[in-house]
C-alpha cells in the first residue's frame, strides 16, 4: 500500500514537473524533429515525451490530443512566416505578400513532411474568424479589405504548399531538379501571382 502511494505521488510529481518546465514550443519542436527522423506516421505522444524526458501525461497540459499537436505544428510554420514578413505597416502590401510567401516556403522546407502536415492538420472548431483577423491584419493595415487580404493569402498558401509537396516528394524532387531551379522558379511564380493581385 505504501509503495503504491509512493508511485502515485511520483507520477503526480512528474506531471507537475512537466507542467512547470515544458513549454508548448518545446513540444512542437520535439514533434517536428521526430517527424524529420521517422516520418509523420511515427508521431505519437509517448515518443515525444521520451525525447523530452517526461511522461506523456505531462504533454497534455499543453496539447490535449494528437490532433491539437498537429494543429500546433502546422501553425508554427505560418507563425514563422508572419514573423519574418513583419507587421506590414512599413512596406508595400505586394512586397509583404512576397516576403510572406518566401518565408513560408523556407519554414516548410526546414522540416520533412511539413506540407502534408499543413494540408491535413485539422483546425480548432470556431476559430476561423479569429484566425482570419490575425492573418489579414498586416494587409488590412495597408488598405486592403479583410476579404481581399484573405483571398490573396489563400492563393499564396496554396502556391507554397503545392511547391513544398513536390520539393519534399521522393518520387518527384530529383526529376524536377533536372528541369528547373526550385528557388528561381518558385520566386518567378510567386512574383507573377502577386503582380496579378489588384486592390479591391
Amino acid at each position: 500500500m505504501f509503495n503504491e502511494r509512493c508511485s502515485i505521488v511520483k507520477r503526480a510529481g512528474l506531471r507537475q514537473e512537466g507542467r512547470v518546465k515544458i513549454r508548448q514550443e518545446e513540444i512542437v519542436e520535439a514533434a517536428l524533429t521526430l517527424v524529420d527522423e521517422q516520418g509523420l506516421g511515427a508521431l505519437n505522444m509517448r515518443a515525444i515525451a521520451a525525447r523530452l524526458g517526461v511522461q506523456a501525461s505531462a504533454l497534455y497540459w499543453h496539447v490535449p490530443s494528437k490532433t491539437a499537436l498537429m494543429r500546433a505544428m502546422a501553425q508554427s510554420f505560418h507563425a514563422r512566416a508572419l514573423a519574418v514578413a513583419g507587421a506590414g505597416a512599413a512596406k508595400d502590401w505586394r512586397r509583404w505578400l512576397i516576403d510572406y510567401g518566401l518565408a513560408l516556403r523556407r519554414a516548410l522546407l526546414s522540416h520533412q513532411g511539413s506540407a502534408l502536415l499543413c494540408a491535413t492538420a485539422r483546425p480548432a472548431p470556431d476559430t476561423a474568424a479569429a484566425a482570419g483577423d490575425l492573418l489579414a491584419a498586416p494587409l488590412v493595415a495597408q488598405g486592403l479589405s479583410r476579404a481581399h487580404a484573405l483571398s490573396c493569402l489563400a492563393s499564396i498558401n496554396a502556391l507554397v504548399l503545392g511547391w513544398a509537396v513536390y520539393e519534399q516528394s521522393e518520387a518527384m524532387h530529383d526529376h524536377l531538379a533536372e528541369m528547373i531551379g526550385f528557388d528561381e522558379s518558385f520566386a518567378l511564380g510567386l512574383e507573377a501571382m502577386v503582380s496579378g493581385f489588384h486592390v479591391d
